[in-house]
Formats: C-alpha cells, sequence, structure tokens
C-alpha cells in the first residue's frame, strides 16, 4: 500500500484498500472467490501475477477531462487466465459502462493475439466480476450492456456481481470465502443508531466469536496459515473503527475481543521449520530444475561437437 495507511483512509476509499491489501498478501485468498463466480477449481499453490491496473477514466467523473486511473485488482492465475476484479460500494448504474471501458483496455493490454490463419487480431475481455460489501436490496445480481456494433451485429456485456451480505456466515465458512470477513460488520451498521432494534454488545460479541471461530477453524485445516488468520482479524480492527466511528465503545469490543493470542516462543518455532522446510523444498525444486537445465546444455555441447567434427573432415577432404 502507498504511505496512507488503512486507518487513515476516508470512506469508501477504506473498503477498496481492505480488498487490495488482501490480495498483495495473500493473493491465494482469490482462489474460493474464482470458484465460487465462475466454478474454476485452482490448487493453492497455483501461481498469481499482479498485472498492471492504469485504465481510462472516462465516464468516472462527467466534468474532468478523460485521463487515466486504476482500477481495483487485476491479476494473471496459472499463466493463463486473466482475471479483474472490482470493488464497489454504491449500485451505480453507470458502473457496466466504466468495466466495459476497464476490460477494453486490460485486453488490449493483456489479453491481445494474432490468428495467423486469418490474419487477423483477436482480444479476449478477462474474467471479471464486480464485489459490493455493503447491503442494497437494489444490488444487480449481474451487471448487463447491449453492445451494437456498426454493421448492426450485437453483443450483450455480462459479468457477475457478488453482494457480500447476502452470503450467511456458514456459506462463508463451508466456502472458506474468508475474503468477505473483513467486510461483515458493515452489515451490522443499520442497527448502529435503530431506536426499535438496536444492536446490542451480546450479539456484537456473539457475532464476532462465530467470525473468530471461522478463522480458527480454517486455520486447524490448514486453509489459513497463522499470519494469513492475524492479518484478517487486523483488517477487521480497521472495518471496525470505521463502522463504528460514532460509537467507539463497540470499536473498544471489537479490539478487546481480538487481542493477539500469546504467541509462544514454541510456536515461533514451529514457524521458522515450517518456514525453512517451504526454502529447502523450494530450493531443492530450483536445483532439480538447474541440473536438467545444465543437461540439456551438455547434449547440445556434445550435438554442437559432433556437427563441428563432421565440418572439420569434410573440410579437410
Amino acid at each position: 500500500m502507498p504511505e496512507q495507511t488503512l486507518q487513515s483512509l476516508p470512506g469508501d476509499k477504506l473498503w477498496d484498500e481492505i480488498l487490495k491489501a488482501i490480495v498483495y498478501v495473500m493473493p491465494n485468498q482469490l482462489f474460493p472467490l474464482i470458484k465460487e463466480v465462475y466454478g474454476k477449481d485452482y490448487p493453492p499453490d497455483t501461481p498469481i501475477r499482479l498485472l498492471s491496473t492504469e485504465h481510462s477514466t472516462y465516464l468516472d467523473q462527467e466534468n474532468i477531462a478523460p485521463s487515466s486511473n486504476l482500477m481495483d485488482i487485476s491479476l494473471l492465475v496459472a499463466d493463463t487466465a486473466y482475471y479483474h476484479i472490482e470493488c464497489q460500494m454504491k449500485n451505480d448504474k453507470l458502473m457496466v459502462i466504466r468495466m466495459i471501458s476497464y476490460d477494453l483496455h486490460y485486453a488490449i493490454e493483456h489479453c491481445m493475439s494474432r490468428d495467423a490463419l486469418n490474419d487477423e487480431l483477436i482480444i479476449r475481455f478477462p474474467h471479471s466480476v464486480v464485489l459490493y460489501p455493503d447491503k442494497n436490496r437494489d444490488l444487480p445480481d449481474k451487471l448487463r450492456c447491449r453492445v451494437i456494433f456498426q454493421d448492426d451485429s450485437e453483443h450483450i456485456y455480462q459479468i457477475p456481481a457478488v453482494r457480500i451480505q447476502s452470503y450467511s456466515l456458514e456459506e462463508i465458512h463451508d466456502k472458506h470465502l474468508n475474503l468477505f470477513i473483513p467486510y461483515l460488520l458493515l452489515r451490522l451498521k443499520p442497527r448502529i443508531h435503530s431506536k426499535t432494534h438496536p444492536l446490542t454488545k451480546k450479539e456484537l460479541t456473539r457475532f464476532l466469536n462465530r467470525i473468530i471461530l471461522i478463522l480458527q477453524e480454517d486455520f486447524t485445516n490448514g486453509y489459513l496459515t497463522r499470519q494469513e488468520c492475524s492479518d484478517y482479524i487486523n483488517l477487521l480492527v480497521h472495518a471496525s473503527r470505521h463502522v463504528f466511528y460514532h460509537r467507539p465503545e463497540y470499536h473498544r469490543k471489537v479490539q478487546s475481543m481480538t487481542k493477539p493470542l500469546i504467541y509462544l516462543p514454541s510456536m515461533q518455532i514451529m514457524d521458522l521449520k515450517a518456514s525453512l522446510a517451504e526454502k529447502d523444498s523450494q530450493l531443492t525444486a530450483s536445483k532439480i530444475a538447474l541440473a536438467e537445465r545444465d543437461s540439456a546444455l551438455a547434449e547440445k555441447d556434445c550435438e554442437i561437437a559432433s556437427l563441428r567434427a563432421k565440418l572439420t573432415a569434410l573440410t579437410c577432404t
């Protein structure tokens, strides 16, 4: 993240940066979301490469001339599949137009190829999705726009929309959608100032206990590392500071419940051993790859030497 911290970010910007922070430090947490939206199941160690997110600002602000801006998340998975993820707080009717603009720029930048047989260029749009963290009855299930080309042919641009607050805690747990956890406190926001059904500290405690239990069970079952659990807790605290800005006693309750557990020296030793084993495995794989490359080079050297010997024999004849 830039020098500005999550704590100092205003309003809607915070929720965008929470998503970016998760993707930056634990990109594998995107795999359950990709499986949920597109049905594609990637192993946890599948390589992910973050890509440039610059795009045109057309229609972002009506009174300002178009320039460039940044998309939320764009990435390449397994060196073959391109994804584009946006985090959107409000039901903006022009969001679909911005997504078309983003995806067209993305496709030209990263997904353009040539069909040599027909001598034509091809641009392939990425797998895109819009995440809606807040609750709103008018949020769409998908974004759609009919595109009519100059020859009157039509194409429906359509991408899925994910409404985070429509998922129960059980669904989030079962599908390992831990990416949603920092946004869960938003579902309590309408009750903070409610006169008919106000939020109580007992309910907040019960809700937080269920969230913490999800993280603990995913850690126990190997879906999260201890550090990833800690990162999610920290992001939850950042979210709490914003959601309970006018009710600091609720934020203090969140802080008290999410204090780090005692980190014993034996736990640190276990983590260091696990990290060392992983590095040793990576080093072994690298050595094997180098050995295979050296073997291939030696084979090429033999072929070259044989060709040179034949050339010398022919020259001397």
